[in-house]
């Protein structure tokens, strides 16, 4: 077949190969039928493998882990996670930043702690009450946070977007970054609400409670720098870390706005798969825009 044809001139011409994780390798707890084998095929064939996902409340070694435990053979140094990009580009913009809040998971703060910063999420689960915010703010003034990352974040609750929105208040010089903006993933046939969603309503917080950044320029503006796929720069920054000629190298993915825009982008091959997101509709669609 035509798509046999391309697969196998894609594995001659094609040095090394970023896999997408989820909806491409697996939907949450469960791996993606043959997604190993390939892996492992790709691997007995010499090649390259990497796994890039936009996800990010994995550290690289967390992501490893679920690799592994799904039956995908994985190594730390081949896994990004977005917050290993955006913890090294945080770091390389903001030399002498120190103190970040984050909305997002364990593994983005880890991953932030281990460039250097002093990150922190929140880790209070109780329902919050108007009467304790007079409190909070003088717990937030106090701490004079540098910047606020915003990842997927299972956890996130009222509270979190109540701090968020007293940092963009009283700490004026706070950058903004958030490490993807990915609308949602598919998890037992349906969409699961992604990073995108929780970024909005920290978008909104942060231009009612700080009118001013409205019109200032990024990073510093009421909308977060967008860190993730589809932005080129992760894909050079893995091709920097790890040795990889980008020209012959293949961007495997189920989103279009995501993986294959930034193979696009990056000047890889790509390869398109209809396990996740996207369908062969949208694909066609897609075509028929360009």
């Amino acid at each position: 077949s035509l798509v046999m044809a391309y697969v196998a001139d894609l594995v001659r011409d094609c040095d090394a190969f970023l896999f997408d994780c989820d909806g491409t390798l697996y939907h949450a707890g469960e791996a993606v039928p043959e997604a190993a084998a390939a892996v492992e095929a790709l691997r007995a064939a010499g090649k390259q493998v990497f796994f890039v996902t936009n996800t990010s409340t994995r550290s690289r070694e967390q992501l490893r882990d679920k690799l592994v435990k799904l039956g995908i053979p994985a190594h730390a140094p081949e896994c990004y996670p977005s917050g290993v990009f955006a913890a090294a580009y945080i770091r390389e913009a903001h030399p002498k930043a120190d103190r970040l809040f984050v909305v997002g998971g364990d593994g983005l703060v880890d991953e932030l702690r281990k460039v250097g910063f002093d990150a922190e999420g929140d880790t209070d689960t109780s329902v919050f009450e108007d009467t304790t915010f007079g409190a909070l703010a003088e717990r937030v003034r106090g701490r004079q946070y540098d910047g606020v990352v915003v990842g997927w974040d299972m956890g996130f609750s009222f509270r979190k977007l109540a701090i968020v929105s007293l940092i963009f208040e009283t700490c004026p010089d706070a950058f903004f970054y958030a490490t993807n903006d990915d609308p949602a993933d598919r998890v037992a046939g349906h969409l699961l609400p992604g990073t995108g969603v929780l970024l909005k309503s920290v978008e909104q917080a942060c231009a009612v409670a700080a009118p001013s950044r409205r019109s200032a320029a990024p990073p510093y503006s009421a909308q977060a720098v967008v860190l993730g796929k589809p932005n080129p720069a992760f894909a050079r920054r893995i091709a920097k870390w790890s040795k990889v000629d980008l020209s012959r190298a293949c961007m495997v993915g189920d989103r279009l706005d995501t993986d294959i825009l930034m193979g696009n982008r990056a000047g890889m091959k790509s390869l398109f798969v209809l396990t996740g997101v996207d369908d062969r509709a949208a694909a066609e669609a897609a075509g028929e825009a360009r």
